[in-house]
């Protein structure tokens, strides 16, 4: 169970919640969800994860889950009425009102925060007692069935993460994006050379910490913040971009590939046999 809640779910929720709402509450949940993916490999982390990561994740959680609320609170007994300068810095925080009923993202996100706490309370208490011993046969063969595929996922990603590393590269061409096709073209030269599989992950630890960076860069860039000419232009330059429902698909296909990348090296196999 512990490796369902930690390895799978938790990151999830920590993923969704970072995409629900560009702000810097979600910018602090996207840091955990790659902590979180970085580390879950290492061997003996399990323990010291529990209060390296897990302990912040439950008293950030709750802490934005009391505020929104209290927040929502405050909008609903003034008469859903804000100042513009308020709306400002409220939304660059990241809470959020119920724009509409029919889709209220704000009711969401706090049900990703209640369930990241619930699930970082389980995986903690794992930790401290074992697992837990399920009586019910079908949650049991449910963890079972999850574990078995994580173990083909995991085999799945070393022969997807060349393709998906291309992608990375070449999807929307810049400056940042070139290390991902440089490493794709010296990997393809030394497997061509050696007939050496792990010739295409020569570079794998530079490039995770590098797609790491990339994807909180990419993030802040998306928070509505008003940046200076200067560091709009350079923004351009080194081939960053806003992500909205007008973005072409070179841009999304770029951001997907990007995340892809960072989470199949974290639980693809290859990453035992490279480890220095």
């Amino acid at each position: 169970m512990g490796n369902f809640l930690a390895g799978f779910l938790l990151p999830l929720l920590l993923l969704t919640a970072a995409l629900s709402n560009w702000s810097l509450i979600s910018l602090v949940d996207l840091v955990a969800f790659l902590l979180i993916q970085y580390t879950a490999p290492k061997i003996g982390f399990r323990f010291r994860r529990q209060y390296l990561l897990l302990w912040p994740v439950i008293i950030f959680s709750l802490l934005v889950f009391s505020s929104q609320a209290v927040y929502l609170v405050v909008w609903a007994v003034e008469g859903y009425k804000q100042s513009v300068g308020e709306a400002w810095w409220m939304k660059l925080i990241g809470f959020m009102i119920i724009q509409s009923w029919k889709s209220p993202t704000v009711i969401y996100f706090l049900a990703v925060q209640l369930l990241l706490v619930i699930v970082a309370v389980l995986d903690i208490h794992d930790n401290r007692f074992g697992l837990v011993q399920w009586r019910c046969s079908c949650w049991s063969h449910f963890l079972t069935a999850i574990e078995r595929l994580g173990s083909h996922l995991r085999v799945t990603s070393c022969l997807l993460l060349p393709p998906i590393q291309l992608v990375a590269g070449i999807s929307h061409p810049s400056w940042i994006s070139l290390p991902f096709f440089v490493s794709s073209c010296v990997g393809l030269v030394d497997w061509s050379l050696t007939s050496n599989f792990l010739g295409l992950f020569r570079f794998w630890k530079a490039l995770q910490l590098y797609a790491g960076f990339n994807i909180v860069l990419l993030y802040v860039y998306q928070i509505p913040l008003e940046f200076s000419d200067m560091l709009q232009r350079i923004a351009d330059f080194v081939g960053l971009f806003k992500i909205s429902s007008t973005s072409e698909w070179p841009e999304i296909c770029s951001a997907v590939s990007l995340v892809l990348f960072y989470i199949m090296v974290c639980v693809s196999c290859i990453t035992i046999d490279l480890i220095p």
